[in-house]
């Protein structure tokens, strides 16, 4: 089908968390994700999207605890073109 993609993200960013958990030191974090998914052409300005994303956070051993958070969802969408 010409009307369908696969879409691959991926991210990295940097946080700060304010409280302290039993898995997380206060501060400074670190965020990795990614998200594989299909992508559907439904006119020339439209597209649906439905897909998963895993992500982790952790502060990347700077400070005690850093077990982290690891995260499983789904993903829906729809993109517009603007112009």
């Amino acid at each position: 089908m010409k009307n369908l993609d696969f879409q691959f993200t991926a991210g990295l960013g940097i946080a700060t968390i304010d409280t302290r958990t039993e898995r997380l030191a206060k501060g400074f974090t670190f965020l990795e994700n990614a998200s594989l998914g299909l992508s559907y052409k439904t006119t020339q300005k439209t597209a649906l999207y439905i897909g998963s994303n895993i992500g982790h956070i952790s502060n990347l051993d700077f400070k005690s605890p850093n077990s982290g958070y690891t995260f499983l969802g789904l993903e829906l969408g729809i993109s517009y073109i603007l112009n």
